[in-house]
């Protein structure tokens, strides 16, 4: 990740805890103020502020670094002043004067430390796909599946707080506060997107990182059954259900059949995700990208919602409730095309877990519902490449006369028959992808046993 000059520079974007004061020039003036800082370095600060302060005008500050007791005080005079219109604030600059010079080494280290710039270079020039942020560890970073621990000092309380407060809103930080858990994305230039996870843990904010590839690959190039996604993404309406683990790509192929659509076809693609992962271009489709949070409140309410935004394909990044999954079958019972996620260990689980999503007296309608409107389930899943990187295995299950009685009758256990009977239709198990894996020498044996044991 190549971070321009300005990210480069010495003054860094990290949010720390300040209090200021108004000073007649030796002492301070009233109660202390705390003020939201908008970047810093060991020369000067700027931050926002609900006030106007005079060119000139000289303040005393309180910096309280992450896990440090005492703070570091200084004086400082204002050198600009910026109206901030829509926020009705201020974003004041000023320049320190008579720090401690042993606070000012203090101060440098712990700001190169806060550096979430050049974490994110240091991981990504390893090949990292996920960065990990916890107390009490030095960041660790997950490649080609191994946990690895980077060259970087052990994270403190109150540390990611300064790393990732400065990209969220100030909406955004409420939420987190109230909430305790919060997924956003943000691209620290334009090739490069991440997708975070901020929690809570054992008293800690802690933070998970995903690195979104820029470029949208294609069924081949992901490894996915090309002639069958492409048969898919030219259904006219019904549900298509992604399956998979946590991190087994389920979201790139999400996008790469939109990517598909968008390049082959002229229609209107609406996608709801949380957050928005990757930025997709208009090309033959008009897309509409919906975040959770931001542009709508709720996965089932945008689905809703989007039948009178013209749709022809509508894209939901998970299905997580009975409402969502009812309001996804609705959709697709209305002529559109509906594509989503589900977490499942294989496609017949996928089915089975929808199901499950309702209650036991509405079971058979929601049967009944699922059997004719689902157009198929692919599940798939990582495995280490013998050259390195990863492979993905896959599971295809379409929805023929004969699976589509057996949802209808709730009998979902006994599909595994169709299952492995039904190649000449484009169905496979995930026996055979792995079995096709090995053959091919790109997976070793005792892997795919092990990935079989565990199924």
């Amino acid at each position: 990740m190549a971070i321009d000059e300005k990210r480069r520079a010495t003054r860094k974007k990290v949010h720390l805890q300040v209090f200021c004061w108004e000073t007649d020039g030796e002492r301070k003036l009233g109660k202390p103020i705390p003020i939201k800082t908008k970047d810093i370095s060991t020369d000067g600060i700027a931050f926002f502020s609900q006030r106007s302060y005079p060119m000139g005008a000289p303040l005393c500050i309180d910096i309280f670094l992450p896990n440090q007791k005492r703070p570091i005080s200084c004086n400082l005079n204002v050198v600009s002043v910026e109206v901030r219109l829509k926020k009705s604030e201020y974003a004041i600059g000023a320049a320190f004067y008579g720090m401690d010079p042993e606070d000012r080494i203090k101060l440098a280290g712990v700001i190169d430390k806060l550096d979430l710039y050049l974490l994110l270079d240091s991981a990504l020039a390893g090949g990292a796909s996920d960065l990990h942020l916890t107390v009490g560890r030095p960041p660790l970073a997950r490649r080609d599946g191994r946990i690895l621990t980077m060259a970087a000092d052990v994270i403190v309380p109150g540390q990611v707080e300064a790393m990732l407060y400065p990209l969220l809103t100030e909406e955004k930080v409420k939420d987190f506060e109230e909430n305790k858990e919060l997924d956003f994305a943000f691209s620290p230039n334009p090739g490069v997107r991440f997708r975070v996870n901020m929690h809570w843990q054992k008293g800690f904010v802690e933070a998970t990182l995903r690195n979104i590839p820029s470029v949208i690959k294609s069924f081949e190039e992901l490894g996915l059954p090309e002639e069958q996604m492409k048969l898919l993404c030219q259904e006219p309406a019904g549900l298509i259900l992604i399956a998979g683990t946590t991190g087994s790509g389920k979201t790139t192929t999400l996008s790469s059949m939109v990517e598909y659509i968008n390049q082959n076809f002229q229609k209107v693609i609406i996608t709801i995700e949380d957050p928005i992962e990757y930025i997709l271009s208009s090309h033959g489709c008009i897309i509409k990208q919906r975040e959770l949070g931001s542009d709508t409140k709720s996965y089932a309410e945008a689905l809703r919602r989007a039948l009178r935004q013209d749709p022809d394909v509508i894209c939901v990044g998970e299905l997580i409730s009975a409402e969502s999954f009812l309001a996804a079958m609705q959709a697709a019972e209305t002529g559109r095309l509906v594509i989503s996620t589900i977490h499942a260990p294989d496609t017949i689980s996928a089915i089975e877990r929808a199901i499950n999503f309702f209650q036991p007296e509405y079971i058979m309608s929601i049967c009944g519902q699922l059997s004719s409107c689902l157009r198929g389930v692919l599940f798939q899943m990582l495995l280490p490449a013998k050259q390195g990187g990863r492979v993905v295995a896959t599971e295809l299950l379409i929805n023929n006369s004969a699976v589509r009685n057996l949802i209808k009758e709730n009998r979902y256990k006994q599909m595994s028959t169709v299952l492995q009977t039904g190649r000449t239709q484009g169905m496979y198990t995930l026996e055979s992808s792995l079995n096709e894996l090995v053959r091919q020498d790109l997976v070793e044996k005792e892997d795919v046993k092990k990935y079989l044991y565990i199924r």
